[in-house]
């Protein structure tokens, strides 16, 4: 019996904890600049501290709604669990520039 409790709490931890990482999305209305320019509906990582955890800069139309398949480097991790996006041996926090642009 305890060891099904136990199992049980672990089990919603774990749900919860994925829950977690799924919720930091934002989604973005579409919406026009002060200069004219129309910026299209997207989701974006939630703001926070980190550099690391950011989705990345969009390179198809397919990753504005669905950016957690971004891999700026194409290592095969996405850009918001890897904490080098570009591959240069300098973290994203302190990199200036992120993504090799």
């Amino acid at each position: 019996m305890k060891k099904a409790v136990m199992l049980l709490l672990v089990i919603c931890f774990l749900i919860t904890s994925a829950g977690a990482i799924f919720s930091k999305d934002v989604y973005v209305k579409g919406y026009y600049r002060k200069d004219g320019t129309y910026v299209r509906p997207h989701v974006r990582s939630s703001p926070d501290n980190n550099k690391w955890n950011n989705y990345g800069p969009s390179r198809q139309d397919s990753e504005l709604m669905n950016p957690r398949g971004r891999d700026n480097d194409r290592d095969g991790v996405p850009n918001y669990l890897d904490c080098d996006d570009d591959n240069d041996g300098i973290t994203d926090d302190v990199d200036i520039n992120q993504y090799g642009n």
